[in-house]
């Protein structure tokens, strides 16, 4: 009992901490070109059999846990592997300002 309080106290400690902040945007952001290759239908097809029905718990002053219903999700096959690639990376030049 004593741990729970602990960790939701600094769950309430942290947010106040981050709710606090004050932020002044200075400068816009900008996202890189990312080229991805795909052709339609690439998603993976997901089959969701619901397999038992759920059911709410009762309500009263003795309430007994509820059930959730359950389901079979057959996922796509994955193939995953590797190859080798040469990628050039561009030299950085970095200009330092002097501490004045």
């Amino acid at each position: 009992m004593r741990r729970s309080s602990l960790l939701t106290l600094t769950g309430l400690a942290a947010l106040m901490a981050v709710a606090g902040c004050d932020i002044d945007k200075t400068a816009d952001g900008e996202m890189p070109d990312v080229d991805v290759a795909f052709e339609k239908g690439n998603l993976p097809k997901y089959e969701v059999t619901k397999t038992e029905e759920g059911r709410l718990p009762d309500v009263d002053v003795d309430v007994e846990g509820g059930k959730l219903p359950e389901f079979d999700v057959d996922g796509p096959d994955v193939h995953v592997g590797t190859k080798k690639v040469e990628v050039t990376v561009p030299d950085v030049d970095v200009d330092m300002p002097d501490d004045d």
